[in-house]
């Protein structure tokens, strides 16, 4: 099996280590992270090290990497890992879940991390560390830029463009032809009928609290 390294101690690295060891043919055999952040030595009884020593023990000519960084600063963070993990010489390993729906070619970066139920059409475009989480569907000719987090019950229509660093929230919706511009958060739930400008932050109307009690009601 191909030994890998998982850059993260949080909740990602803990489900990216679940994902690797059940549905791959990659061997988790520590994780790391910077000296600074480290606050235990072990996680599932691995060792974690600090990442500017990992190359003495760990050298990029036996080892691979995959970044498990969440969306920090607008997913920033973890490209600045990105580049960082890149210089150091290690590989960054993409993976798919074995339950994703796709055609045998995809066109996709490194450092990506596919859950299950994806459905990803065909002539799609995945840049470098994209994440997109479970049940997702990717519309045909769609080009996804580098450091994306699509998170869950997405629906991306046909010939969308994402450009790098966005955020789109669970079940945003996204017409097809349009761009989702840099650095945009599309909120759980909005429905993007335009295309975006740098930086905005979209919301879907939050829900109505209505004046009675749910205990009162009998039928739904």
């Amino acid at each position: 099996m191909k030994k890998l390294i998982i850059f993260g101690t949080g909740s990602f690295a803990e489900v990216a280590h679940f994902y690797f060891t059940h549905d791959s043919d990659y061997e988790v055999i520590a994780f790391c992270a910077h000296k600074s952040s480290i606050t235990k030595n072990k996680l599932f009884d691995l060792p974690v090290l600090p990442f500017e020593d990992i190359q003495t023990k760990y050298p990029p000519s036996e080892y691979v990497m995959f970044i498990a960084v969440g969306y920090v600063n607008m997913n920033s963070t973890r490209a600045i890992i990105f580049d960082e993990v890149k210089k150091q010489g290690y590989q960054l390993i993409s993976y798919i879940n074995s339950k994703v729906t796709k055609w045998e070619e995809l066109d996709m970066g490194e450092n990506c991390f596919i859950f299950e139920n994806n459905v990803i059409q065909p002539f799609v475009k995945i840049g470098n560390d994209v994440i997109l989480w479970s049940g997702n569907h990717i519309g045909h000719h769609s080009i996804i830029g580098d450091h994306c987090w699509i998170t869950s019950h997405v629906v991306i229509s046909g010939s969308v463009k994402i450009d790098p660093y966005c955020f789109l929230g669970v079940n945003a919706t996204i017409r097809d032809g349009i761009t989702i511009a840099e650095k945009c958060l599309i909120g759980a739930g909005a429905v993007m009928l335009e295309d975006t400008k740098k930086n905005q932050v979209f919301a879907a109307n939050k829900p109505k609290l209505l004046s009675v009690d749910s205990e009162s009601i009998k039928h739904i």
